[in-house]
């Protein structure tokens, strides 16, 4: 249970106990805090001039739109890459500019830059290349690039190695001399940065219309979601609400989603896989030219293709995750699981490792890491828990390494075959001696205990205004104990998911709780459940849901 404010402090805020209890779990701690996280505003962003380099970024732009240069976006084939690449192609083009996208296909190029990429663009007549989402660590094709007279400017935000590229200039809150006070935007956010201070050197109004953009690819990143973030998110879902995009509207229909509703989970479960699978099995360039079409029926076609293509990502994903979890019963041999999972197959496509990786860290809470094993050269895509920086532990084997980068809770690196073996070994030795005295044990963080009588329209109300939530400003998470279930049924391909209605000092509510299909037996006594609470819009008549993050039978 998470720490209760201290005694005063509904007094102090002249609110509820409740409301502030829920405000103090995330960050209110005084008055002052109170109005900046509740309405936040424009107010919370920072001055894009403050970034190093961003006034020769600005000025070498302008240069190329006044005389007309080919100039590259050259961005990451996830969603925040896509949406950053998207918003520069909107942003560069309403003011004249001669633009030329590229996104590298993941099997063939992988992540960053590469020399192939480079001279491709050379020979398109490019003079001037931006990268969204990549480039900190692309030493040498920056180098290949003003070789061949294209000069570069970096749009980043991954970890800053000791050497940087000689760029025209590398926009990056990590950069070492960086005095930007918000260290949490994501590529996207960055893209954004940029356009805000060339409209604003050309005296244009605030380019606001592009916070759809940012707020998906913020979302898909997992960007914190405070400060300067907190602010793009929440105004750029009320412009995706609003939406005149063509393409993010026959995105919305196809994923069944409502106009008018869209949040942080819509975009979660809804928009980004369906964004995200273009560059995981094909080409990414699909996405890209949904984010960017302006006609219907264009914007539909590849919505489409979009659909097809998730669905197959999905039956790919639950083969391959059945796969790693035979792996990981097969390791322990009748022992404790290690403190760092790695998995591995010839048949896994480098587009799912992430998703694999992803999915056994949240199960064991334990950092993964996924390998496709196919060919003479391996990719693996890692990602990690809070008590455990991945990019810092596969520095280990950094000279192996052809490829590698990321950050602190997900990471990516392209080795050799042949010396997995050395890297598993290091990898498990650093493993061992950072997680020795952490406890493991997934632990679910809860604000408080409640009746569910406690959700009232007011209190429901009060709960969505703290939104939009995601990392860093999780959803309230609330505990109810004795909760009868008066009704209980699977759902879902076989049966994966559990449906409920629970009742309890008078109030019942519906309930959802995803994976946990096979506890159905779970459910036929009181439970003690563990949940958040959102807005079920599905049907005519939209009401309040629980989500059930975990249960048990009542003691």
């Amino acid at each position: 249970m998470l720490d209760a404010p201290p005694a005063g402090f509904s007094q102090e805020l002249g609110l509820p106990s409740f409301h502030s209890h829920l405000l103090y779990s995330r960050g209110v701690k005084t008055r002052a805090d109170l109005e900046p996280y509740l309405n936040a505003d424009r107010g919370a962003t920072c001055d894009p001039m403050l970034f190093p380099g961003m006034d020769v970024a600005v000025a070498r732009l302008r240069q190329a739109l006044e005389t007309r240069e080919s100039i590259a976006i050259f961005g990451d084939f996830d969603t925040d890459g896509i949406t950053g690449t998207a918003l520069l192609i909107t942003a560069l083009r309403d003011v004249g500019g001669s633009v030329v996208p590229y996104l590298p296909d993941r099997v063939e190029e992988g992540h960053g830059l590469n020399p192939d990429a480079v001279r491709y663009l050379d020979e398109q007549g490019v003079s001037l290349l931006i990268t969204v989402d990549c480039g900190t660590t692309s030493i040498s094709e920056v180098d290949l690039a003003t070789s061949l007279g294209i000069d570069t400017i970096i749009t980043d935000h991954h970890t800053v190695l000791p050497t940087l590229p000689a760029a025209c200039a590398i926009l990056n809150p990590n950069h070492p001399d960086s005095t930007y006070p918000f260290l949490g935007l994501t590529g996207v956010g960055m893209a954004f940065k940029l356009v805000e201070a060339l409209y604003g050197d050309m005296g244009l109004p605030w380019p606001e219309h592009l916070l759809e953009l940012v707020a998906l690819g913020t979302v898909a990143d997992v960007g914190p979601l405070t400060g300067e973030n907190r602010f793009f998110v929440k105004r750029g879902l009320e412009k995706l609400n609003e939406t005149r995009n063509v393409g993010i509207r026959a995105l919305a229909e196809s994923a069944r989603l409502k106009f008018g509703s869209l949040d942080t989970e819509s975009l979660s479960f809804g928009l980004i896989p369906r964004l995200n699978v273009a560059g995981r099995l094909g080409d990414a360039a699909v996405s890209l030219s949904l984010l960017t079409a302006t006609d219907t029926t264009e914007a539909y076609e590849l919505a489409s293709q979009l659909e097809h293509k998730n669905s197959e990502r999905q039956s790919l994903t639950e083969q391959a995750i059945q796969e790693a979890n035979r792996q990981l019963e097969a390791q322990m041999n009748g022992e404790g699981l290690p403190s760092i999972l790695i998995v591995k197959s010839d048949d896994w496509i480098p587009g799912i490792l992430g998703l694999i990786a992803g999915r056994l860290a949240e199960q064991f809470y334990r950092p993964a890491i996924a390998i496709s094993t196919a060919g003479e050269l391996s990719r693996a895509s890692a990602r990690s828990i809070p008590e455990f920086n991945i990019i810092e532990a596969i520095r280990v084997g950094r000279e192996l390494f052809t490829k590698s980068g990321g950050h602190h809770q997900a990471a990516g690196f392209t080795i050799p075959t042949a010396c997995l073996a050395v890297l598993e070994e290091r990898l498990q030795a650093v493993a061992d001696e950072k997680l020795r005295d952490v406890d493991l044990t997934p632990a679910i963080d809860i604000d408080c205990e409640v009746p569910l009588s406690m959700f009232t329209r007011e209190n429901f109300d009060f709960i969505q205004s703290l939104a939009p939530f995601g990392e860093a400003n999780r959803a309230p998470v609330f505990l109810t104990r004795n909760a009868r279930v008066v009704e209980s049924r699977q759902v879902g391909s076989q049966g994966r998911h559990l449906k409920m209605r629970v009742w309890d000092d008078g109030a019942a509510f519906g309930a959802i709780a995803f994976r946990q299909g096979d506890r159905i037996g779970d459910t036929q006594r009181g439970v003690d459940l563990v949940y958040t609470v959102s807005l079920d819009t599905w049907g005519y008549q939209p009401k309040v849901q629980l989500t059930v993050m975990d249960f048990r039978p009542s003691r």
